[in-house]
C-alpha cells in the first residue's frame, strides 16, 4: 500500500499523519507542531537580538585585539599604520605594532615615517607613542628595530619556557619577571639549588628543541597568573603543555627560534631565588666567551675542564701560605724600618719620618710602632700612600699640614690618620712643613 504524509490545521496546532494514497485514510498520527503566538515570536525576536549584539560585540572585541599585532602576527615589523596626533610629538597609531612598557617588558623601539619612537606606553587605556618630532594625521610606515625586538620577544618566550618547567615539574611558582635586553631574571617563590636550576635549564632546552608554536588565546580557564588581572579580556600565551599563562608581552613564533638559553645566576630573594637567565645570541655569546675562559685555563693549569676546581682551589692555598709567609716576614723586618726613622723635634715634640717602599697593609703598624719608639708621632710614606700614627700630638693636623703642601686628600683622628699624597716628598722636606707651624697638643 501506498502512503504519504497529510497535515490538518487547528487553531494553536498543526497535526501531521500517515494518510493511504488510494482512500486517503488517516492510518497513523506522527506529530503535533504548535502555531506560534504572540510570546513566542517576542522570545524568538528578544533571543534574535541577544544574539546580534553579541556578535556585534565580539566583532568589535576581535578588531580590537587584532590591533595589537605584536599579539597574534609575531613577524611583522614594517607595516604601513593610520596615525593620528594627540599632543605633540604623542600619537596613536593603527594596527599597534610596536610593544608598550609594561608586563615587565621593556617598549620597542623603531620609526614612524620619519619620526624615531623616543617611548611606548599605556596611557589611559591608549597605546601612546612619543616620537622624537610631532608628524600629522595620516598614513606612515612603521618599522620596528627588528634586533632589539627579537632581543626582547627571545628572553620573554625563554622566560615563559623557564617559568613553565619550574611550575610543572619542580612547584616552584613565578613570583616576579623582568625582561631586559642583555639578560631576564625570574623570581621564584622558594630557594633552590645550582642542581636544580641545572635540570631546569635541560628541561627548558628540551622544549626549545621541541620547535613548538607559542601560540595566544583570550579568556581560557585554568591559567597562571602572576596577582591580579584588572581587565574583561585576558589574553593567554601557550606552549604546548608547559605554559599557559596570562601575558600581555610579545613573544617569539615557536620555542626554536630561541636557539639555547642559559641559566646563569641565582641570587637569594627573602624566601624565594631570582634566577638570571640568557637566551637566543646573548646566551651564545655568554657561553663562547665562558669556553674561551675555559680553554686559558686549561692551558695555562695543564689540565682538564673537570680538573680545574680542584687545580684552582689548589693554587688558592699556596697563595694564602705564601701570603702568610710574607706576613710573617714584614713582621720581622718593621723593627728594622723603626730604627731607621728620621726623628724630628717640633716644638719639644718628637716625630719619626719613614720613607720606604713597604706593602699598605703594614703602614699603620709601622707608624704606631714609630710613634711608641719616640714617644710622640709616627709618619710613614710608601709612594703616595701616607699613614700617620699619634700617641700625643694630633695625627690629623700633621696629615693636614702635610697634604696642603702637596696635595692630595686623606683623612682621620687624632690617633690615626691616611691619605693620598699629590706627590712625592722626602723626610727633610715634612720636617720643614712641620716646624713652619707646630701642630696642636690635645
Amino acid at each position: 500500500m501506498q502512503t504519504t504524509v497529510t497535515a490538518s490545521a487547528g487553531d494553536k496546532a498543526t497535526y501531521y499523519w500517515r494518510t493511504s494514497s488510494e482512500t486517503g485514510d488517516r492510518l497513523e498520527f506522527l506529530s503535533r507542531r504548535d502555531t506560534p503566538g504572540p510570546d513566542h515570536r517576542r522570545r524568538v525576536i528578544r533571543a534574535s537580538l541577544i544574539y546580534f549584539f553579541l556578535l556585534l560585540g565580539s566583532m568589535m572585541w576581535y578588531n580590537s585585539i587584532m590591533k595589537r599585532m605584536y599579539w597574534t602576527q609575531t613577524d611583522v615589523y614594517e607595516i604601513e599604520v593610520d596615525v593620528k596626533a594627540i599632543s605633540d610629538c604623542k600619537v596613536t597609531i593603527d594596527p599597534v605594532i610596536f610593544h608598550p612598557d609594561e608586563g615587565g617588558q621593556p617598549a620597542d623601539k623603531g620609526t614612524i615615517g620619519e619620526a624615531t619612537v623616543c617611548g611606548v606606553d599605556i596611557v589611559d587605556g591608549q597605546i601612546i607613542h612619543t616620537l622624537d618630532r610631532p608628524i600629522s594625521d595620516g598614513q606612515y610606515i612603521a618599522r620596528l628595530d627588528k634586533e632589539h625586538r627579537l632581543l626582547t620577544a627571545t628572553l620573554h618566550t625563554a622566560q615563559h619556557i623557564i617559568s613553565g618547567v619550574a611550575e610543572k615539574q619542580f612547584h616552584l611558582r613565578t613570583t616576579g619577571v623582568h625582561i631586559g635586553v642583555d639578560k631576564g631574571t625570574v623570581d621564584f617563590d622558594k630557594r633552590i639549588d645550582w642542581d636544580t636550576a641545572m635540570e631546569i635549564e635541560r628541561q627548558s632546552m628540551d622544549v626549545v628543541m621541541l620547535d613548538l608554536p607559542v601560540e595566544t588565546a583570550f579568556n581560557e580557564s585554568d591559567v597562571r597568573v602572576r596577582g591580579e588581572i584588572d581587565s574583561d579580556m585576558i589574553r593567554v600565551v601557550k606552549i604546548g603543555d608547559y605554559d599557559k599563562s596570562a601575558c600581555c608581552g610579545a613573544h617569539l613564533s615557536s620555542t626554536g627560534r630561541i636557539g639555547i638559553l642559559r641559566l646563569l645566576g641565582l641570587e637569594n630573594k627573602k624566601e624565594g631565588t631570582r634566577v638570571t637567565f640568557l637566551a637566543g645570541r646573548k646566551a651564545l655569546e655568554y657561553s663562547q666567551q665562558e669556553t674561551s675562559v675555559l680553554r686559558q685555563l686549561r692551558t695555562t693549569a695543564g689540565c682538564s675542564t673537570a680538573e680545574l676546581p680542584a687545580a684552582f682551589e689548589k693554587a688558592v692555598n699556596h697563595s694564602n701560605e705564601l701570603a702568610k709567609e710574607i706576613s710573617r716576614l714584614w713582621t720581622l723586618l718593621l723593627p728594622d724600618f723603626v730604627k731607621t726613622a728620621h726623628v724630628a723635634e717640633i716644638d719639644g715634640s718628637k716625630v719619626g719620618i719613614q720613607i720606604a717602599q713597604i706593602p699598605r697593609p703594614y703602614l699603620a703598624k709601622l707608624a704606631a710602632l714609630i710613634a711608641s719608639e719616640v714617644g710622640g708621632a709616627g709618619v710613614v710614606i710608601s709612594g703616595h700612600d701616607i699613614t700617620v700614627s699619634s700617641g700625643g700630638m694630633s695625627a690629623k693636623d700633621i696629615l693636614d699640614k702635610i697634604l696642603f703642601s702637596t696635595g692630595g686628600k686623606g683623612g682621620g683622628s687624632t690617633q690615626a690618620a691616611n691619605g693620598r699624597l699629590g706627590k712625592e716628598i722626602t723626610a727633610d722636606e715634612i720636617r720643614m712643613i712641620l716646624k713652619e707651624n707646630a701642630p696642636q697638643t690635645d
